[in-house]
C-alpha cells in the first residue's frame, strides 16, 4: 500500500511509532456506517483492542478470521508477538526470582497500553507500533508475509 504516513509518537527515545491507514471505503456491502469494512461482522473500535485482552487466543481467531481489515490485523499481530516475546523472555530468565513476574506484568501494561491506543485511534486508522515488535506486524501484514496467514 503506497500513501502510509507516520507520525511520531512519545519524545521518540524508545521507538514507538504510528502509522497512518487509509481506510478502506466499500460503498456496496459495508458493514458499519464509518466504512471500515471487516470480515467478522464487528466495528474494528472493538475488534481491534479485543486483540490484546488475553495472551494469545482471541488474536490468532482474530487474525483467522479477519481478511479485508488491515488495522485489526496488525493490531492482531502485534498482540501476537508481544505475547510471544513476554512469554519466551520471563520463560528465558526463570533462574532470576522475580524478573519473569516482572517482564509478564511488563507485558500486560503493554497490552494494555496498545489496546487503549488501538481503541482510541480507531477512527483515524492510526496503528500504534511498539518499536520492533510494531515492524515485525507491518512487515506481515502490509509487507512481503513470511508467515501462512
Amino acid at each position: 500500500m503506497s500513501g502510509h504516513r507516520y507520525e511520531s509518537v512519545g519524545d521518540g527515545n524508545i521507538g514507538v511509532e504510528s502509522e497512518v491507514i487509509s481506510p478502506a471505503y466499500d460503498s456496496g456491502s459495508g458493514n458499519d456506517s464509518v466504512g471500515y469494512e471487516t470480515t467478522i461482522p464487528i466495528h474494528p473500535r472493538i475488534l481491534a483492542p479485543l486483540c490484546y485482552i488475553l495472551p494469545l487466543a482471541p488474536a490468532l481467531i482474530i487474525l483467522l478470521l479477519e481478511h479485508r481489515n488491515t488495522y485489526v490485523r496488525l493490531h492482531a499481530w502485534q498482540s501476537i508477538i508481544l505475547g510471544l516475546a513476554a512469554g519466551t523472555a520471563s520463560m528465558l530468565l526463570f533462574w532470576i526470582p522475580f524478573i519473569p513476574s516482572l517482564v509478564q506484568i511488563a507485558g500486560l501494561f503493554a497490552g494494555f497500553f496498545c489496546a487503549f491506543h488501538a481503541w482510541k485511534d480507531s477512527d483515524t486508522l492510526t496503528f500504534f507500533k511498539l518499536g520492533v515488535i510494531g515492524d515485525f506486524a507491518e512487515r506481515q501484514v502490509l509487507g512481503a508475509t513470511v508467515l501462512p496467514f
